[in-house]
C-alpha cells in the first residue's frame, strides 16, 4: 500500500506525501523509515503478467539488505483480492502470516536478532471506479473480512496489529488507492504506535 498511486491516474504521490515519508517526518531524525514499495505487490501470489510481485520471494533479501532493522511494518494484501488470483481475505491473511513468519525467523547480520513486526489489516475496498471495476471485481465484499482475518494472524504470531480501516478508507475515485488525506491520517495513526513498540 505504500507505492502511492494517485487515485484515478498512473502517477505517484511524492515521497513526502506518502504515509511512509510523512511518518519519517513525524518520527524525526533519530529513527529511519525505509520504504520498500512495489506497485501491485501481493503477499504470496505470482502475477502472470507482471513478474516479481510476490512478496514472499522478495522479503528475505530485503531484510538482509537493510539490516539491522528494529521494526518491520507489513501493509500488504489489497492486491491479493484482484480477480486474477481468485482468493479472499482469509487466504490473503494466510499469506500475510507467511510474511510475518519470514520476518520473525530472520537472523540477519550484524545483530542476529529478528525485527519486531507490526501487521496492518488493509482497509475495506470501496465502490470501484475506472479500471479497478474489472481488476478487483468481487473484492468489495471480500475485503470486509480483512480485519477479522488479519487480527487472528497477529494474535497467533504474537505480533503488533493495527486495523487500518479504523483510520483510513480508499478514495472515492477508484475505491482502492489512498488520497493525500488518507496518507496523512495513516501516518498519524502509526506515529505513536511505532514509538511505543520501539520504546522511544
Amino acid at each position: 500500500m505504500s507505492w502511492g498511486i494517485i487515485p484515478g491516474t498512473r502517477q505517484r504521490h511524492p515521497h513526502d506525501r506518502r504515509w511512509t515519508g510523512i511518518l519519517q517526518q513525524l518520527l524525526g531524525d533519530d529513527i529511519r523509515v525505509i520504504e520498500e514499495c512495489l506497485n501491485g505487490r501481493t503477499t504470496v501470489w505470482n502475477d502472470p503478467f507482471r513478474p516479481g510481485r510476490n512478496g514472499k520471494d522478495l522479503l528475505l533479501p530485503i531484510l538482509h539488505s537493510h539490516a539491522p532493522i528494529d521494526l518491520v511494518i507489513i501493509f500488504v494484501g489489497t492486491n491479493d483480492l484482484q480477480a486474477i488470483y481468485g482468493v479472499g481475505a482469509y487466504e490473503s491473511s494466510l499469506g500475510a502470516g507467511v510474511l510475518v513468519d519470514i520476518v520473525q525467523g530472520c537472523r540477519a547480520e550484524p545483530m542476529l536478532v529478528a525485527p519486531q513486526v507490526l501487521l496492518l489489516a488493509p482497509p475495506r475496498i470501496g465502490k470501484l471506479g475506472g479500471t479497478m471495476v474489472e481488476k478487483f471485481h468481487g473484492a468489495e465484499e471480500k475485503s470486509s473480512h480483512f480485519t477479522r482475518c488479519y487480527a487472528r494472524i497477529a494474535e497467533e504470531r504474537g505480533c503488533s496489529f493495527i486495523d487500518a480501516a479504523e483510520f483510513i478508507q480508499p478514495s472515492d475515485v477508484d475505491g482502492v488507492h489512498l488520497d493525500e488525506l488518507q496518507h496523512r491520517q495513516l501516518a498519524a495513526a502509526l506515529h505513536h504506535r511505532v514509538l511505543a513498540i520501539l520504546d522511544r
